[in-house]
């Protein structure tokens, strides 16, 4: 077992060397977000941690709302990536469910984590909480290994497919020196590290943009801002597919056309 933290952006300057004689040996970075997004510390935390000695993971934050996103974001966290050593499995961090049923965060999740795969030569791994490991994420998804968080427990739930767990993210609230503030503190197993030692490289050409739409049903309650929110598109985009004159007149059981570029 290997004792380690999960960082990015929010965590500021971090003070790698600091970190490692705390006890830390390996440290997950985000890397990147959506169709285009790059965390704006990942070549630094990336190249502080490598020359401190630390074995490092990446991580990706899904937005996705369709299979063809997903392969967009997969393509794009594989180019992140690309020519940067990674001990750890390429992971999949798919918190923002909103809006989306069970059945379209799995297909959403097995099209991202195979297209990692993919497109990066690397393995792949699934983050989720212990409710959504037990409630949302399928048994196919096994396939991949799991990184579950889950905090003020002294072993994580095994009432999910995988029954076991390759990363435990334990606490949001640790405190490592070299950091200021809360940084997530994790164990990861030797699961958790990937069979590939060299650099991750695309070894794909990026997918073709496209637009897809999907259908929603308009509930009580609903705004068009709460809407593009929960798709990620803007106000903009909504009126001018479904040539809504009026913003503010729209009504439950009303279906409105979203379109997803991809």
């Amino acid at each position: 077992m290997y004792n380690g933290i999960d960082v990015s952006s929010w965590q500021g300057n971090i003070d790698f060397n600091a970190v490692k004689a705390d006890g830390i040996e390996m440290v997950y970075i985000k890397a990147s977000e959506g169709i285009d997004y790059i965390d704006p510390d990942f070549e630094k935390n990336y190249a502080n941690a490598r020359a401190a000695g630390l074995l490092t993971g990446f991580y990706h934050y899904v937005t996705a709302r369709s299979v063809s996103q997903a392969e967009l974001e997969a393509h794009h966290f594989a180019e992140t990536v690309s020519g940067k050593v990674s001990e750890g499995r390429l992971a999949m961090d798919f918190e923002d469910l909103k809006g989306l049923t069970v059945r379209e965060i799995n297909r959403i999740s097995w099209a991202f984590l195979n297209a990692v795969e993919r497109y990066s030569n690397k393995k792949a791994v699934l983050y989720s909480d212990a409710y959504n490991a037990s409630n949302v994420f399928g048994n196919r998804l096994r396939k991949f290994p799991l990184w579950i968080a889950e905090y003020g427990v002294n072993e994580p739930s095994s009432n999910n497919s995988w029954r076991d767990y390759a990363g435990w993210q334990y606490s949001d609230d640790g405190r490592v020196r070299g950091i200021t503030g809360d940084v997530d503190r994790d164990i990861f197993r030797e699961t958790m590290l990937d069979n590939v030692t060299e650099p991750a490289k695309v070894t794909a050409e990026k997918p073709r943009h496209t637009v897809e739409y999907v259908y929603y049903k308009i509930k009580s309650g609903d705004t068009l801002t709460h809407i593009a929110s929960l798709y990620h598109v803007t106000i903009k985009d909504i009126l001018r597919v479904n040539d809504i004159k009026n913003p503010d007149l729209i009504y439950p059981g009303q279906i409105v056309k979203i379109p997803l570029a991809s």
